[in-house]
């Protein structure tokens, strides 16, 4: 069990806040590093990578780290690739994803499996623009135990919804409000993650910061700090 709330755990405090239904222009592309640190000293790093193979095709690429003040560690990687579903000049946009990976915590390697859809919408707010996204996926945990004197095939399922709801204020700085849900049998967890994101160079536009904290419900001794870097390709 302290296997999967790790993972659990990571997938709270790892999630793009440019992922989900939009798909990248061909040719084009996207990074972010994000450090992540709690009250309680426990840790994470993730990168995240994507591209647009073509206008209907985005593919990337995924790590997380994470450690626990008490000595365990566990983390994730994953490649995946993003279709578009039904018309993309509509204002709400859909979006399938299907991934494949490995999670491992300790010296325990296990594949791992992926599928989400996505949904995303732009708003305005008077002269202010914004954007919307809701983020589902299902990921399958594998691995292998011996009984009754033959190897056997567990997997381990965890379920994950994104919300997130942002507002850009001016050219260089954007406030947004994420809400992280993720479930695995008999461990769930929910966090709130407001942040603010700035363009701190007007000759850099294509390099973005983002700040901000992220509280587990039921939980807020887990708070955390985070900061991450964002770069357009």
């Amino acid at each position: 069990m302290l296997c999967i709330l790790a993972i659990v755990l990571v997938f709270l405090s790892t999630s793009p806040a440019n992922a989900g239904a939009w798909m990248r222009e061909k040719g084009s592309g996207y990074s972010s590093t994000t450090l992540s640190a709690t009250l309680l000293q426990d840790f994470s790093e993730s990168t995240y990578l994507e591209y647009g193979v073509s206008d209907r095709l985005t593919l990337g690429a995924e790590s997380n780290f994470y450690a626990f003040a008490n000595g365990v560690q566990s983390g994730t990687a994953m490649i995946f690739l993003r279709r578009p579903i039904g018309r993309r000049d509509r204002p709400s946009v859909w979006a399938y994803e299907l991934g494949i990976g490995a999670a491992w915590s300790g010296d325990i390697v296990r594949p791992n499996f992926r599928a989400g859809i996505s949904w995303g919408r732009g708003y305005q707010l008077g002269r202010l623009s914004g954007w919307m996204t809701v983020d589902a996926s299902l990921f399958i945990d594998t691995y292998y135990y011996y009984e009754d004197h033959a190897y056997k095939i567990y997997a381990e399922q965890i379920v994950k919804i994104d919300s997130t709801i942002g507002l850009n204020f001016n050219d260089r700085i954007a406030g947004m409000v994420q809400v992280f849900h993720a479930a695995a049998p008999d461990t769930r967890a929910t966090s709130i993650a407001p942040s603010l994101v700035f363009k701190p160079l007007k000759n850099r536009p294509e390099n973005r910061l983002q700040l901000g904290v992220e509280t587990q419900l039921g939980n807020s001794d887990n708070s955390a700090f985070k900061i991450s870097f964002w770069r357009d390709l």
